[in-house]
């Protein structure tokens, strides 16, 4: 808001709410100081269309705090699944060297038992 608007929506003179009590104060209380200090009906607009505004900038604030935080957590949260993919990755290589390292010695096995002419069980010469 420019600051003719907000000179437009500044409190008439002669009131001393300041902006902190304009956005705190509940609107029946608000009402109740309004009517009690004797205020025409295009002042009290004007300080309700002040507090309006002053409530708005206050939940704009707000949800600009909670979309950073957010954001924050969301970018912990993917470093966080990074690291857990390159460690599965590592956990998925070392898996497949020891089941390489597994079929290699299964193989070396079945020929040496075939030099040595010793029978091996059905199930075992199909192992690959």
């Amino acid at each position: 808001m420019g600051d003719d608007q907000m000179k437009q929506l500044s409190p008439p003179s002669g009131i001393d709410i300041s902006d902190d009590e304009l956005v705190s104060i509940s609107v029946r209380d608000l009402n109740r100081q309004l009517k009690l200090r004797g205020l025409s009906r295009e002042e009290i607009v004007r300080m309700k269309q002040r507090r309006r505004t002053l409530k708005n900038r206050g939940y704009a604030a707000s949800c600009r705090i909670k979309r950073i935080e957010q954001k924050d957590d969301l970018e912990t949260d993917k470093v966080h699944m990074h690291m857990d993919l390159e460690k599965m990755a590592e956990d998925n290589d070392r898996m497949k060297q020891d089941v390489n390292s597994l079929i290699a010695k299964c193989e070396a096995l079945k020929k040496f038992a075939q030099l040595k002419k010793i029978p091996l069980p059905p199930e075992l010469q199909t192992i690959q």
